[in-house]
């Protein structure tokens, strides 16, 4: 095999592949006995043809498509590894010669890893900032675990204000005809909380327990349901119940009800903890994001769209296995909100663009800092994950052999990126 090396713009290399005819007229036998199959030959069983008289009934030139794929599978593979040539997409193949007089001959042009040039990656002084836990947010966090446990009580007596919760049957009309999912029978609305659409909730404000109020709306012209965007509506609406929040008393014996702490200043001491630890990573987060957001911004690089759309997939995959968890399928999730796959494709566009981005050039920046992974690193990695994944011992260090055999690469290749966002955080931080 020879193999011609020719690098193209836009990150794309050009491989002239030549095998000899020998290896071809092989191919040519396997696809031979791949096929002989599908032909009816009279007075032979089917596949049973021998080959001259298959060449003298039908020719070989049926057999070359296939022989050619034989051929370019095995050498193309080859020819990548052999030229170490790192591809990030299918080649677009072109025959140039495919017989079985000559040596088979083929271009193939794909797109491969973009050269980085780095630009000033270290010294760029990045000021980290910070994060302080206030009075407040610990006020605010105990609210909320107050709120959690609020306690409901019907208003025997009184109108529906603001904040206040009024259990409802409700039945939306348009053009005076019942529409589909406008209907609800017991509905616990909170008045305020913009649950229903336009001034729903306002026109309920002043009614009393057991009243029939009719309600007129708009919807919004950019309503999630085709046939109801910018319709006037009216819902005919029942006030069954109406409800006011108790919220606990805030002393020590709501930590203990609600906590595992004894005392009120043991709980506060908890949040405070926690804000900090929360804080610190947010910290850690958005200054890690600002050092590589600059470094990239430095460097220079022309990402082919094929990674980007590789990259795409990815997100795509991932928010689809994160919305089956919740029960809901793609198709359903597009169909709900009036959108495309295409649609959820540009929304991750940007994202995917900046990630393949910092990926190039984190990778080139552990190429010239000599950044490594040791093998203990990985191994400490797979345990670690395989603990998650499990507490039996016997089924950790499956699972760690697994992460091992199969992900071993990739766990190597985040590790290095782990401690290269290390590197540029010690060498760029105020």
């Amino acid at each position: 095999m020879n193999v011609q090396l020719n690098n193209l713009e836009n990150s794309q290399v050009e491989l002239i592949v030549k095998v000899g005819k020998e290896e071809f007229c092989e191919a040519v036998q396997k696809a031979f006995k791949k096929n002989v199959g599908k032909y009816n030959v009279p007075g032979f069983r089917r596949g049973k043809v021998p080959f001259s008289i298959f060449k003298q009934m039908f020719g070989t030139e049926v057999l070359y498509n296939d022989a050619a794929n034989l051929v370019i599978d095995k050498s193309y593979r080859n020819a990548i590894e052999e030229n170490k040539v790192e591809v990030v997409d299918y080649p677009n193949i072109e025959l140039i010669t495919c017989n079985e007089n000559e040596d088979f001959e083929y271009k193939a042009i794909v797109y491969v890893k973009p050269q980085v040039k780095l630009g000033d990656y270290k010294g760029l002084g990045i000021e980290e900032v910070k994060y302080e836990v206030s009075k407040e947010d610990i006020d605010k966090e105990v609210d909320s675990l107050r709120n959690k446990n609020v306690r409901l009580i019907s208003k025997e007596d009184g109108k529906v204000e603001e904040n206040d919760i009024a259990v409802i049957d409700f039945k939306g009309f348009v053009d005076d005809k019942a529409f589909e999912g406008g209907e609800g029978k017991n509905y616990s609305l909170t008045i305020g909380s913009k649950t229903f659409i336009d001034n729903f909730e306002e026109q309920l404000i002043g009614k009393s327990k057991g009243e029939e109020v009719v309600v007129n709306v708009v919807f919004p012209e950019d309503y999630n349901i085709d046939n109801l965007k910018g319709k006037h509506a009216k819902f005919e609406v029942k006030i069954n119940d109406i409800k006011v929040k108790e919220l606990p008393e805030l002393d020590d014996e709501f930590a203990k009800n609600f906590s595992e702490f004894s005392t009120l200043d043991e709980l506060k001491n908890s949040i405070e903890s926690k804000l900090k630890t929360s804080n610190e990573n947010k910290q850690k987060y958005e200054l890690e994001n600002s050092i590589i957001e600059k470094v990239c911004e430095n460097a220079e690089v022309n990402i082919p769209n094929p990674m980007i759309e590789s990259e795409i997939d990815r997100l795509v995959e991932d928010f689809e296995n994160k919305i089956k968890y919740q029960g809901i399928s793609l198709d359903k999730y597009c169909q709900y909100y009036g959108i495309s796959l295409e649609d959820i494709r540009n929304n991750f566009r940007d994202r995917a663009s900046k990630q393949v981005l910092s990926n190039l050039v984190l990778e080139e920046i552990s190429k010239q800092e000599n950044i490594k992974v040791e093998e203990e690193e990985v191994n400490n990695k797979a345990l670690e994950l395989a603990k998650m994944y499990s507490q039996d011992e016997k089924q950790v260090d499956a699972i760690k052999q697994t992460l091992l055999h199969s992900h071993k690469n990739s766990l190597e290749r985040d590790l290095t990126f782990t401690k290269t966002i290390e590197f540029l955080v010690d060498k760029n931080k105020k």
